[in-house]
């Protein structure tokens, strides 16, 4: 019966999508990849808002369901299969739909729900698409790298112009054979940065190179793996011809989106890098790269553990451990496999049993850390989702005044939910 009920909702928002689109004239940007396609779609939104009027959630909707929803600006309804809520749902896309007001959507798509992608690709004809970066982040599921890049560049493929990561040599490569298809990147592509510091706040610094000249900015991002959200969004204004000024100045005013290494004020006048939204091996060891390059008293790495790695799950945590032993002078583990295998590998690289805290809970380690963090010290905190969810521990550590709902990650009544009932609460 659920089945049944998804494949009408499905198929009724897909033609409400058509129906606006037949009536009024719509630029269709699409984001895919592995990783970073919510803070790319997020950048590009808030630059070409700028200047138009645009439609983008800052939410992770990329699948057969929440895309759709995007387009309207709408969320998925709680309990997901009351008729009601549904109806409530279909009279607000009704009202909005009268008079669509935006001339730019921008979407994101799931690169591992390819057919479902495929069909809105078909009647949404996006002017722009987007290929972030390409990675093997689940690493349980058995499907190789190779079927990864194939199937985003699909995806990405179903558009006049195909704007993709020219630093990733797998990508590079398939966009040397296509006309339509421009590159940007740290290193490579028509549109990149060059010169890249960090400023005495934690802030990078760079000169990015256009069509149309260099302008050096100051961004309000902290790792460099996030600079690629900002040159996706350059290079998508730039191809709409936006003047390069603009575009700097635009992408100096952009911050992080939640969960995705936002710099924080903490408790006690400490600052906090909430990591939050998700963890793999790869980007756990680059958000501990970051802990370690922005000045602080002492580097504070709270990490929970990362779920979805299969056979590789021990070595993984193992490895994690002995990179935090390297960049952090205190490292605090949740979970299970970060108290087993995290532990080991930070002890195996020499960090003191002493400045190793394991907690069964981010309510537990968040708490204990208000108790001992001052003005000079400077957390990360970085975890998976499911049964981990360190954004609790990020929550405890905000500083008065700021808003948990506005800057952290699952904060509604229904994860609230979740997290409860997850720790037995």
């Amino acid at each position: 019966m659920r089945k049944l009920s998804k494949k009408i909702v499905v198929s009724r928002l897909a033609n409400k999508i058509q129906k606006v689109l037949k009536s009024h004239e719509v630029v269709i940007i699409v984001v895919t990849g592995s990783v970073g396609k919510t803070s790319t779609k997020v950048a590009i939104g808030k630059l070409l808002s700028t200047e138009h009027q645009v439609r983008f959630s800052e939410d992770s909707y990329n699948t057969d369901i929440g895309l759709p929803l995007s387009f309207f600006g709408l969320k998925v309804p709680t309990p997901l299969w009351d008729p009601s809520a549904w109806h409530r749902v279909f009279q607000k896309i009704n009202t909005i739909s009268k008079n669509y007001p935006y001339e730019i959507v921008v979407l994101e798509m799931a690169d591992d729900e390819l057919e479902d992608m495929l069909k809105f690709l078909k009647f949404i004809k996006p002017k722009y698409s987007v290929l972030t970066a390409v990675a093997p982040v689940h690493l349980e599921r058995t499907i190789s790298i190779d079927k990864i890049i194939r199937d985003n560049w699909k995806i990405a493929s179903g558009a006049s112009n195909i704007i993709y990561n020219a630093d990733q040599p797998e990508l590079a490569a398939l966009g040397s054979k296509s006309k339509k298809a421009t590159g940007f990147g740290l290193k490579n592509g028509a549109v990149r940065f060059g010169n890249i510091s960090r400023n005495s706040k934690g802030y990078l610094v760079a000169e990015l190179s256009l069509p149309d000249g260099k302008f050096e900015i100051t961004t309000k991002m902290i790792g460099l793996h996030s600079l690629g959200s900002l040159l996706a969004a350059a290079s998508v204004a730039s191809k709409m011809a936006m003047p390069g000024s603009k575009i700097a100045k635009g992408l100096s005013r952009i911050d992080g989106v939640n969960g995705r290494m936002k710099l924080l004020a903490g408790a006690n006048g400490s600052r906090i890098i909430d990591d939050s939204y998700n963890a793999s091996p790869k980007a756990v060891c680059s958000a501990l790269d970051t802990l370690a390059e922005i000045p602080a008293g002492r580097r504070i790495a709270v990490l929970g553990s990362m779920v979805e790695l299969g056979d590789a799950s021990d070595a993984e945590h193992y490895k994690v451990g002995k990179h935090a032993a390297k960049k952090a002078d205190m490292l605090i583990t949740i979970g299970k496999n970060a108290e087993i295998h995290m532990v080991t590998g930070a002890k195996d690289a020499g960090m003191s049993p002493d400045d190793i805290k394991i907690f069964k809970t981010p309510y537990e380690a968040g708490h204990f850390l208000k108790r001992i963090i001052d003005k000079k010290d400077l957390v990360l905190v970085k975890g998976s989702q499911n049964g981990i969810f360190t954004e609790e521990a990020t929550r405890i550590l905000l500083a008065p005044g700021l808003n948990p709902s506005d800057v952290l990650v699952r904060q509604s009544k229904e994860w609230k939910r979740k997290k409860r009932k997850a720790f037995g609460l």
